[in-house]
């Protein structure tokens, strides 16, 4: 499955309580909202075209059907009546502007930077990007690089698997979807 970049992408995340028609559920977080529908990240992944009922903080219970499936996410697509999925889609969309406009630089990992700064950024198309490290920690890293990434956007810093989360005056802050041990040090090569 390949994803696609949305054009109209707004990062939001709430906690997510998935039930299924057999009356099993499973937690989710959500991602963000585009036009390819609302992206969830789960350690239970449903399958395609399954039918959900979401209860999304700040939304409400919302029926849904599975767009796509990746590794660790999938999309949904709201079907519900009530609320409308244009009503679904503003409420995101505005809790996405309230989190965006509340997300201080609060840093509750060690910050380092490392010997070795030099790294290659690479897209989902495969592209290679070459970048700076300004910071590293055990959740993410600052890199300082010539391209524009969209926040959400998955990315592979060296060897490791990231989210960008930030945009920052140099460059992006990225999450890393696995963080690195608690021992990392300046030695540290990603």
């Amino acid at each position: 499955m390949t994803q696609r970049q949305a054009a109209s992408q707004y990062p939001v995340v709430l906690p997510a309580l998935c039930l299924r028609r057999d009356g099993t559920e499973f937690h989710a977080v959500t991602v963000d909202m585009s036009t390819d529908g609302l992206k969830l990240r789960s350690a239970t992944l449903p399958v395609m075209d399954e039918r959900l009922v979401c209860n999304i903080r700040g939304v409400g219970a919302t029926e849904a059907r599975v767009a796509w499936v990746g590794a660790c996410d999938f999309a949904v697509r709201i079907t519900s009546r009530d609320p409308k999925p244009g009503e679904v889609a503003r409420r995101l969309i505005e809790m996405s502007r309230q989190q965006a406009k509340s997300s201080e630089d609060v840093r509750i990992d060690r910050r380092i930077v490392p010997l070795k700064t030099a790294v290659q950024v690479t897209l989902v198309d495969s592209t290679g990007v070459p970048a700076t490290i300004l910071n590293l920690s055990v959740s993410g890293v600052a890199l300082q690089l010539d391209a524009a990434l969209a926040i959400g956007q998955e990315i592979v810093v060296g060897q490791r698997r990231a989210t960008v989360a930030r945009q920052i005056p140099q460059g992006i802050g990225a999450a890393f979807i696995e963080p690195l041990d608690d021992a990392f040090d300046e030695k540290t090569v990603l």
